[in-house]
Protein backbone atom coordinates (compact mmCIF):
# COMPACT_ATOMS: atom_id res chain seq x y z
CA UNK A 1 0.00 0.00 0.00
CA UNK A 2 1.39 3.40 -1.04
CA UNK A 3 0.84 6.30 1.37
CA UNK A 4 0.44 9.46 -0.67
CA UNK A 5 -0.43 11.67 2.28
CA UNK A 6 -4.19 11.70 1.71
CA UNK A 7 -4.90 9.97 4.95
CA UNK A 8 -2.85 12.45 6.99
CA UNK A 9 -4.54 15.36 5.20
CA UNK A 10 -7.90 13.96 6.13
CA UNK A 11 -6.87 13.78 9.76
CA UNK A 12 -5.67 17.41 9.70
CA UNK A 13 -8.97 18.73 8.35
CA UNK A 14 -10.61 18.31 11.72
CA UNK A 15 -7.92 20.38 13.45
CA UNK A 16 -8.01 24.12 13.79
CA UNK A 17 -5.26 25.98 11.91
CA UNK A 18 -3.25 28.83 13.38
CA UNK A 19 -2.31 31.87 11.33
CA UNK A 20 0.69 33.94 12.39
CA UNK A 21 0.81 37.57 11.27
CA UNK A 22 4.02 39.58 11.56
CA UNK A 23 2.99 43.02 12.82
CA UNK A 24 6.42 44.49 13.30
CA UNK A 25 6.76 47.92 11.71
CA UNK A 26 10.37 47.48 10.57
CA UNK A 27 12.47 44.78 8.95
CA UNK A 28 15.65 43.38 10.52
CA UNK A 29 17.58 45.99 8.48
CA UNK A 30 15.61 48.86 10.02
CA UNK A 31 13.56 49.61 6.89
CA UNK A 32 9.82 50.24 7.17
CA UNK A 33 7.90 47.20 5.96
CA UNK A 34 6.17 47.76 2.63
CA UNK A 35 3.02 45.95 3.78
CA UNK A 36 2.45 48.62 6.42
CA UNK A 37 2.92 51.47 3.95
CA UNK A 38 0.11 50.14 1.76
CA UNK A 39 -2.47 49.31 4.43
CA UNK A 40 -5.52 51.55 4.91
CA UNK A 41 -5.39 54.08 7.74
CA UNK A 42 -8.36 52.57 9.58
CA UNK A 43 -6.58 49.18 9.72
CA UNK A 44 -3.42 50.84 11.01
CA UNK A 45 -5.41 52.81 13.56
CA UNK A 46 -7.10 49.65 14.82
CA UNK A 47 -3.69 48.15 15.64
CA UNK A 48 -2.40 51.14 17.61
CA UNK A 49 -2.52 50.67 21.35
CA UNK A 50 -4.35 53.39 23.26
CA UNK A 51 -2.11 55.81 25.11
CA UNK A 52 -2.69 57.74 28.29
CA UNK A 53 -3.60 61.44 27.92
CA UNK A 54 -0.28 62.41 29.53
CA UNK A 55 1.73 60.63 26.86
CA UNK A 56 -0.37 62.25 24.10
CA UNK A 57 0.58 65.69 25.37
CA UNK A 58 4.28 64.85 25.51
CA UNK A 59 4.51 63.57 21.92
CA UNK A 60 3.10 65.97 19.33
CA UNK A 61 1.74 64.54 16.10
CA UNK A 62 4.32 64.68 13.35
CA UNK A 63 4.03 64.46 9.57
CA UNK A 64 5.14 61.39 7.63
CA UNK A 65 8.71 62.73 7.27
CA UNK A 66 9.40 63.00 10.99
CA UNK A 67 12.67 64.05 12.56
CA UNK A 68 14.22 61.53 14.95
CA UNK A 69 15.02 63.97 17.72
CA UNK A 70 14.58 63.28 21.41
CA UNK A 71 12.25 65.55 23.31
CA UNK A 72 14.73 65.41 26.19
CA UNK A 73 17.57 66.97 24.16
CA UNK A 74 18.85 70.05 26.02
CA UNK A 75 18.40 73.45 24.43
CA UNK A 76 21.52 74.95 22.82
CA UNK A 77 23.38 71.63 22.70
CA UNK A 78 23.44 69.25 19.76
CA UNK A 79 25.26 66.14 18.59
CA UNK A 80 27.77 68.17 16.61
CA UNK A 81 28.95 69.84 19.79
CA UNK A 82 29.40 66.43 21.44
CA UNK A 83 31.51 65.17 18.53
CA UNK A 84 33.67 68.31 18.61
CA UNK A 85 34.08 68.09 22.39
CA UNK A 86 35.24 64.48 22.10
CA UNK A 87 37.54 65.14 19.13
CA UNK A 88 39.33 68.11 20.71
CA UNK A 89 41.30 66.05 23.29
CA UNK A 90 42.38 63.67 20.51
CA UNK A 91 43.74 66.64 18.55
CA UNK A 92 45.42 67.90 21.71
CA UNK A 93 47.12 64.53 22.39
CA UNK A 94 48.22 64.28 18.74
CA UNK A 95 49.97 67.64 19.04
CA UNK A 96 47.65 69.37 16.55
CA UNK A 97 46.53 72.03 18.99
CA UNK A 98 48.59 73.48 21.88
CA UNK A 99 47.89 72.45 25.46
CA UNK A 100 45.77 75.18 27.06
CA UNK A 101 47.88 75.26 30.23
CA UNK A 102 51.36 75.33 28.72
CA UNK A 103 50.71 76.67 25.25
CA UNK A 104 52.97 73.92 23.86
CA UNK A 105 51.99 70.91 21.73
CA UNK A 106 51.55 67.66 23.66
CA UNK A 107 52.06 64.21 22.14
CA UNK A 108 50.47 61.25 23.92
CA UNK A 109 49.52 58.54 21.41
CA UNK A 110 47.82 56.29 23.97
CA UNK A 111 45.48 59.04 25.13
CA UNK A 112 44.81 60.04 21.50
CA UNK A 113 43.96 56.43 20.64
CA UNK A 114 41.61 56.23 23.64
CA UNK A 115 39.75 59.36 22.51
CA UNK A 116 39.45 58.03 18.95
CA UNK A 117 38.19 54.69 20.25
CA UNK A 118 35.57 56.44 22.39
CA UNK A 119 34.31 58.32 19.33
CA UNK A 120 34.16 55.02 17.45
CA UNK A 121 32.18 53.48 20.32
CA UNK A 122 29.77 56.40 20.11
CA UNK A 123 29.39 55.73 16.37
CA UNK A 124 28.62 52.05 17.02
CA UNK A 125 26.15 52.69 19.84
CA UNK A 126 24.30 55.45 17.97
CA UNK A 127 23.96 53.50 14.71
CA UNK A 128 20.46 53.89 13.33
CA UNK A 129 19.60 56.81 15.61
CA UNK A 130 21.50 59.61 13.87
CA UNK A 131 20.49 61.84 11.02
CA UNK A 132 22.45 61.47 7.78
CA UNK A 133 24.29 64.72 8.52
CA UNK A 134 25.26 63.64 12.05
CA UNK A 135 26.41 60.22 10.87
CA UNK A 136 28.43 61.77 8.04
CA UNK A 137 30.10 64.25 10.40
CA UNK A 138 31.05 61.51 12.84
CA UNK A 139 32.49 59.35 10.05
CA UNK A 140 34.54 62.27 8.66
CA UNK A 141 35.91 63.25 12.08
CA UNK A 142 36.86 59.65 12.83
CA UNK A 143 38.58 59.30 9.46
CA UNK A 144 40.57 62.51 9.92
CA UNK A 145 41.62 61.60 13.47
CA UNK A 146 42.69 58.10 12.41
CA UNK A 147 44.76 59.49 9.54
CA UNK A 148 46.45 61.99 11.87
CA UNK A 149 47.12 59.21 14.37
CA UNK A 150 48.71 57.00 11.70
CA UNK A 151 50.78 59.91 10.39
CA UNK A 152 52.06 60.74 13.89
CA UNK A 153 52.66 57.20 15.14
CA UNK A 154 53.56 55.34 11.93
CA UNK A 155 57.11 54.23 11.14
CA UNK A 156 59.37 57.11 10.15
CA UNK A 157 61.18 56.69 6.90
Amino acid sequence: MVDDGRQSQGEDRGRQTIKVTDRRHFTADGERRSELLDEPEEAAGARVRPQSPASDAAVPASPAGFERRSLDEPEGVDFTMLINAMAQPALLFLGEIPHPGTGKPTFNPEQARLQIDMLDLLRVKCRGNLSAEEEGLLERVLYQLRMLYVARTGPQG
